[in-house]
């Protein structure tokens, strides 16, 4: 929005200078982005909220500034010589749609001659970046600029019926516009019609057959209140911005259409001559009233620190146009102008009060406050979570929550949550798994060169459940893919692979001290005993590499490598191994009870067992039965060999373990050992069939 310092001294006496009244106008939230010399002149480049429609004009700038220096306002001269015939003899105007039209005032001009503006009017409207047209064009233009109400000027011949019709467009309706562009209508758009045709896109711009032209004789002035959403919408639709919907899209006075036909009949009157036809036909079906507000001197003192006097709070709300109806000891009830529909309750009274009597004018004071704050709990187990990834190689990215609904689809099986407006095609839908996010960010790393890389994510997703409203879950998502190791002289390269994500799964359990050894992580159609539930992996997992976390019959997560198929689409020509974890249902866990033991002071003693055992027997199922044989000597029981071959039967395999005994009391005999290996080997040929074997000399 562009405003001239000649044009604003002529509403209200300025004393700064332009580089002043800028810096001035700023600070109570009238922003000058830039001020520019024009000639004789100067031209300030407002940047104005949304909410700020009354600023889009010289008019209501002047009256910031009246309150800003504290100057009155001077009146805009109107002096209307009306003939004795009246407007509503010679027109009428209806209004079908009245949720979109809440007033629609006319006047008739007659006898004007259509001429080019006088040099003043030209000069002030190309000054504002406006293309002179003719007198009656220019000066519905000039008052558009001066008071801010947008008006539109037909040649009265044009109305078929001498009828203004206010109604939405037929389906499929044909209007060529002003700028000489025919514009196929729709229902829901608002126009302005004859009793033949639309004459106008309202609110937006008039049509060609019914413009002003060196013929015209008789000008028909429309000032109207449209509905604000259906401008917007229209306007978008058609991808037409202009002056008038600019001011319409933000809210318009709707008392403001008679002054800016007055306005602007005194002004044709002047430049065209004519004779204004007696009165205003004036639709008004529901009077607009808003009631007044009730301001507290108690509030206005509790918000601002410190107590304003009853004469600066009333002289900035009248030169404001805030009206005071009633004073009381409490404080004041003040009427509300049309043009503020920023202003709805006593805090915005308080912010209008606070911007011109001064920021810099009160006390710096913290506010009172008497609680608390605290973390969640999942805040420190987050940030163990991330801690430890960073330890274990891995990389946080952060992706957009809004992705393709086709990608979207790729990694769920159920309907996505659309959104009603996205920014693209390509962010249509709210995502239902991280590893779309993530993928691209090893993508844009692979392109790159960057062929080994481990990524995290904990972020949100957002799923549809049948009856219920759409949920919003944490999860963590991770990546990984390329070289474990790379080459050096020290060691050969190694492919990253299923136990490196696992183990890097145990690990975050580990951290977060959950129970790791009660966990099972079941690859396809493994089933335990326990729970009888073979595991079944989406889709976009390989159908043979890839195993659910679950503990108790609780699901925990997902992990292995990514469908060749998928990787193919996305052109990865290497494997990639991903994991989805609910963190909820990690947070929810247990945690183990943290012991704390001295370091151990006598030596620890390592034993082998190697034994043979049915296939189908998992070796968690060996760890656990040797924990039910209850030594508490035993400090480590892990598996260092596993055999499977022609030497052994097809429904046989061979493992070898190795236990850790210590005591923390004693240095333990070979004794107590041999007698706890004859133990636990007991054990398990009882609970697992297992045959104890002597390595080597059994497969020989």
């Amino acid at each position: 929005m562009k405003i001239s310092w000649q044009w604003l001294k002529e509403f209200v006496d300025i004393d700064a200078s332009p580089q002043e009244l800028a810096s001035d106008l700023t600070k109570v939230g009238v922003v000058v982005e830039t001020v520019e010399p024009h000639g004789n002149d100067f031209l300030f480049e407002l940047d104005l909220t949304t909410n700020r429609p009354d600023c889009l004009s010289h008019a209501g700038v002047a009256r910031e500034v009246s309150a800003l220096y504290k100057k009155s306002l001077r009146e805009i001269a109107i002096h209307l010589e009306e003939s004795s015939s009246p407007a509503k003899t010679q027109v009428a105007v209806e209004i079908q749609s009245p949720q979109l039209c809440a007033r629609y005032s006319a006047r008739i001009v007659r006898g004007v001659k259509v001429a080019p503006s006088p040099d003043w009017l030209v000069q002030r409207l190309e000054t504002l970046g406006l293309r002179p047209i003719n007198n009656i064009a220019d000066i519905t233009n000039y008052v558009l600029m001066e008071l801010g109400h947008p008006l539109h000027a037909f040649d009265l011949l044009k109305i078929d019926g001498r009828k203004i019709i206010v109604r939405e467009a037929c389906h499929e309706e044909r209007l060529v516009t002003l700028d000489g562009l025919e514009r196929r209508l729709n229902r829901g758009m608002l126009v302005i019609a004859d009793q033949a045709r639309a004459v106008a896109l309202a609110g937006i711009m008039g049509g060609l057959e019914s413009e002003i032209s060196s013929s015209t004789r008789d000008v028909l002035l429309e000032s109207a209140w449209f509905n604000p959403i259906s401008i917007r919408k229209t306007s978008k639709l058609l991808g037409m911005h202009t002056e008038a919907s600019h001011r319409f899209e933000r809210g318009a006075d709707v008392n403001a259409t008679v002054p800016t036909l007055d306005r602007a009949a005194f002004l044709i009157h002047r430049l065209a001559g004519g004779e204004i036809q007696q009165g205003v036909v004036d639709c008004y079906p529901q009077v607009v009233r808003r009631e007044p507000l009730f301001l507290r001197r108690s509030r206005i003192t509790r918000v601002m620190g410190s107590e304003i006097e009853q004469p600066a709070v009333e002289e900035i709300l009248n030169l404001l146009d805030f009206k005071i109806v009633e004073r009381l000891a409490e404080g004041w009830r003040v009427d509300l102008p049309t043009s503020r529909l920023d202003v709805e309750s006593e805090i915005d009274l308080i912010e209008e009060i606070a911007r011109h009597y001064g920021y810099d004018k009160f006390p710096s004071s913290l506010p009172a406050w008497k609680g608390g704050s605290h973390r969640r709990p999942e805040y420190s187990q987050g940030k163990i979570l991330k801690e430890r990834l960073t330890h274990l190689g891995y990389s946080e990215t952060l992706t957009y929550s809004f992705i393709d609904e086709s990608e979207n689809r790729r990694f769920a099986d159920h309907e996505p949550i659309r959104l009603l407006n996205p920014l693209s095609a390509e962010t249509g839908v709210m995502r239902a798994s991280l590893l779309p996010g993530l993928l691209h960010s090893f993508l844009r790393n692979y392109n790159r060169g960057i062929k080994s890389a481990r990524l995290y994510e904990i972020g949100k997703i957002y799923r549809n459940h049948a009856g219920q409203k759409p949920q919003e879950e944490d999860y963590l998502g991770m990546i990984a893919s390329g070289n474990y190791q790379e080459v050096s002289v020290h060691s050969v390269t190694r492919a990253i692979n299923f136990f490196d994500l696992k183990g890097d799964i145990e690990i975050l359990l580990q951290s977060l001290g959950l129970p790791v050894k009660e966990v099972c992580f079941l690859g396809p159609m493994h089933r335990m005993e326990q729970e009888q539930m073979p595991c079944s992996s989406p889709n976009h997992y390989h159908p043979g590499v890839a195993a659910e976390i679950r503990w108790r019959g609780q699901h925990l997560g997902i992990f292995g490598q990514l469908h060749p198929k998928v990787c193919e689409l996305y052109k990865i020509r290497q494997p990639v191994w991903v994991a989805e974890i609910p963190l909820r249902q990690w947070y929810n866990l247990r945690a183990a009870k943290k012991v704390f033991h001295e370091i151990p002071r006598f030596p620890s003693i390592q034993r082998d067992l190697s034994m043979f055992v049915d296939k189908d027997v998992d070796y968690s199922r060996i760890e656990s039965t040797i924990e039910q044989a209850n030594i508490k000597e035993i400090q480590k029981v892990f598996p260092f060999d596993l055999y499977v071959g022609d030497k052994l039967p097809s429904d046989k395999k061979g493992i070898s373990i190795s236990i850790v005994y210590q005591a923390f009391d004693r240095t333990l005999t070979e004794e107590e050992v041999n007698q706890h290996q004859q133990k636990i080997g007991a054990l398990l040929a009882e609970k697992l069939g297992v045959e104890i074997r002597i390595p080597d000399k059994d497969l020989m």
